[in-house]
C-alpha cells in the first residue's frame, strides 16, 4: 500500500484522508449479527459458570482468575470477531498480531489493558464498533497506539542535546539544507523534534524532514496529530507541534508508509533516527538486525550519520547487548562514532 501524508491538522482534511484508510458507517449485517449472538452465548455460559468476581474497573488480576478464564472463554473467542470487525472497517490489513489483541494472556487481561474500558462482556462494544465508524476508529487508534508505546517528546534527551550542537556545527556546510528521516517513527513525536532542532539550527526553510512506518494507524497519528481514542494527548500533541507548523522556518515534513529492511523508496539522507526499534522486542533476531541496519544505512548519503537509541528494559540489553549493535554498525559498512545516549555510525 503505497501512503504517504503531509501534515495536516485541518478537520475537514483529516476525515476526507481517513476514508483513505477507514470505511465510515455500519458494518453490522445478518452474518455479523449472528457471529456477536453467538459470542454473547458463550459468555453468558462462561460468567454464569464462572466461581470468581466477574471482571470490573479496578480487579486485581490473578492466575486463578486468567487460568479459569481462559478455560472457559478462551481469548481467541473475543479476538476472532473483533478482528472480523475491525479488518472488514480498514481498506488495507491491520497489523492486529501486534496489538494487545494477541500479546494478552486472557480476555480479562485484555480488558485491563483496553483503554478506554469496555465491559466484561464483549458484545456491547462489538456491536457499538460495528454500527458506528467514528467508535470504530478510536477503538482501532486505541489497539494500535496505547498509552505505553514509545510516544513522548524528549524520549531520548541526551541525543537530542548532542544533536543540537552538532547541527550547528554542520550548518556551514548544509547552505542547501540537510535531508533527514525518521524511520520507525511511531507516532511521530521525534519527527517534529528533529525538524524543531533543524529550525532552531538556522536550517529549517531549506531541509527536508521525512517520517516512515510500517503501520497506516501510526501513520496517520503522526501526520495528523489524530488521537481520537486520547483527545488529551491530542491536544497537548498538537500545542507542542502547532508552532512549527505555523511557522515560516520549519523544513518540508511528510511521513510515508516503509519498512527499514526494505529498498529505499526516496533519495538519500543526511541524517536517519531510528529510535526504539532495533534490539528490542520488535526486531531483535540477528538476520532481522542484519536486514534493518543494511536498509538504513542504504538510506543514508555518504557522510551521512545514523542515530539509534532506546529505552529497552525487561532484559533486552542483555539479549542484544550494545556490542552487537556496533557489530552489526560495522557489518553494514558504517563506522562507529561516540555518541552519549544509543549508538552511531557514519557512512564513508
Amino acid at each position: 500500500m503505497q501512503l504517504s501524508f503531509i501534515p495536516s491538522t485541518d478537520e475537514r482534511e483529516i476525515k476526507l484522508r481517513l476514508e483513505r484508510l477507514l470505511v465510515p458507517g455500519s458494518l453490522l449485517d445478518a452474518r455479523l449479527e449472528r457471529r456477536i449472538q453467538r459470542l454473547g452465548a458463550e459468555f453468558a455460559s462462561y460468567a454464569a459458570g464462572y466461581p470468581l468476581p466477574l471482571w470490573a474497573p479496578g480487579l486485581a488480576v490473578n492466575n486463578e482468575m486468567r487460568g479459569v478464564t481462559e478455560a472457559l472463554f478462551p481469548l481467541a473467542r473475543p479476538r476472532a470477531v473483533f478482528e472480523l470487525v475491525l479488518r472488514r472497517g480498514c481498506r488495507f490489513s491491520p497489523l492486529l498480531s501486534a496489538s494487545y489483541l494477541h500479546s494478552s494472556a486472557s480476555w480479562i487481561d485484555l480488558l485491563q489493558k483496553l483503554t478506554p474500558r469496555i465491559s466484561a462482556d464483549p458484545v456491547p462494544a462489538l456491536r457499538l464498533i460495528a454500527e458506528d465508524g467514528d467508535t470504530r476508529a478510536a477503538f482501532l487508534f486505541a489497539l494500535m497506539l496505547p498509552q505505553h508505546f514509545g510516544g513522548g517528546f524528549d524520549r531520548y534527551p541526551e541525543q537530542y542535546r548532542w544533536l543540537a550542537r552538532w547541527l550547528g556545527e554542520q550548518a556551514g556546510q548544509f547552505s542547501t539544507g540537510m535531508r533527514v528521516l525518521d524511520a520507525a517513527c511511531g507516532s511521530g513525536e521525534g519527527t517534529y523534534q528533529a525538524a524543531q532542532l533543524l529550525a532552531q539550527a538556522g536550517l529549517g526553510a531549506q531541509s527536508t524532514v521525512h517520517g516512515s512506518t510500517l503501520e497506516p494507524i501510526e501513520l496517520f497519528a503522526a501526520a495528523h496529530l489524530h488521537f481520537p481514542h486520547d483527545l488529551e494527548r491530542e491536544r497537548e500533541y498538537r500545542a507542542q507541534v502547532q508552532p512549527l507548523l505555523d511557522g515560516n522556518c520549519a523544513p518540508t515534513l511528510e511521513f510515508y508508509l516503509d519498512r527499514v529492511d526494505a529498498a529505499p523508496q526516496r533519495e538519500p539522507y543526511h541524517l536517519v533516527l531510528c529510535n526504539g526499534l532495533l534490539g528490542g522486542p520488535l526486531l531483535h533476531e540477528p538476520t532481522q538486525l542484519a536486514e534493518a541496519f543494511a536498509g538504513l544505512a542504504a538510506r543514508l548519503a555518504p557522510g551521512g550519520l545514523l542515530l539509534a537509541a532506546d529505552r529497552f528494559h525487561a532484559g533486552w540489553r542483555l539479549r542484544v547487548p550494545r556490542e552487537a549493535l556496533i557489530a552489526c554498525l560495522r557489518t553494514a559498512g558504517l563506522t562507529p562514532t561516540q555518541v552519549p545516549e544509543g549508538i552511531a555510525g557514519i557512512k564513508h
